[in-house]
């Protein structure tokens, strides 16, 4: 399986010792898990930013004085 050797600060790693600890996760799953949230969350981010920039055109077609 791919994997990353990723390095951090000792304050960093004491940061994310703590967040697993609190998310009841060893270091490893909490970061594994983190890492792919914010991978999905930025391919949501931008499939809605095209979305509404697709639509958009239509929505002040029919509503020429703007959403307020």
């Amino acid at each position: 399986m791919p994997a990353l050797n990723v390095e951090f600060s000792p304050e960093e790693m004491a940061r994310l010792r703590e967040r697993a600890t609190i998310a009841g996760k060893s270091l490893k799953q909490h970061v594994h898990d983190v890492t792919v949230e914010e991978a999905d969350r930025i391919a949501f981010v931008e499939g809605a930013i095209a979305e509404a920039e697709r639509i958009l055109p239509d929505v002040t077609d029919r509503f020429p004085a703007g959403l307020r």
